[in-house]
């Protein structure tokens, strides 16, 4: 039985990772959300295809919670996902706007959409 084990183990780890790309723009134009203790959104370039995902980068000194939506898209602290102060993020994120907030200092969030990690 262990040694079954054992073999499906250094199975698992000979077999490739999954191919992963960079992230790439392919063109798409970075926006700046200015976050403030008041939620707020931005537009993210609507004609960029096969791009399902954002690079943010938190330029700020603050976290900034940030939401996924559509026109009506609004972030809270309680409910944001934090993007550490001076981080860069890739996350997915498919719909055609961000939004987000701070706890109170402003901080600038650059947000641009792509494909890859």
């Amino acid at each position: 039985m262990m040694t079954r084990m054992l073999t499906a183990l250094l199975v698992l780890l000979a077999m490739p990772a999954a191919a992963q790309q960079a992230f790439r723009t392919d063109g798409a134009a970075t926006v700046t959300l200015n976050a403030t203790g008041t939620t707020s959104r931005v537009q993210l370039q609507t004609a960029v295809p096969g791009a399902p995902n954002v690079r943010l980068y938190n330029a700020g000194s603050v976290p900034v919670f940030i939401n996924c939506g559509d026109v009506t898209v609004v972030a809270t602290t309680a409910a944001g996902l934090p993007v550490a102060p001076g981080s860069v993020e890739v996350l997915g994120c498919q719909n055609t706007h961000i939004a987000g907030i701070t706890a109170g200092t402003a901080a600038t969030l650059y947000v641009t959409p792509g494909p890859g990690l």
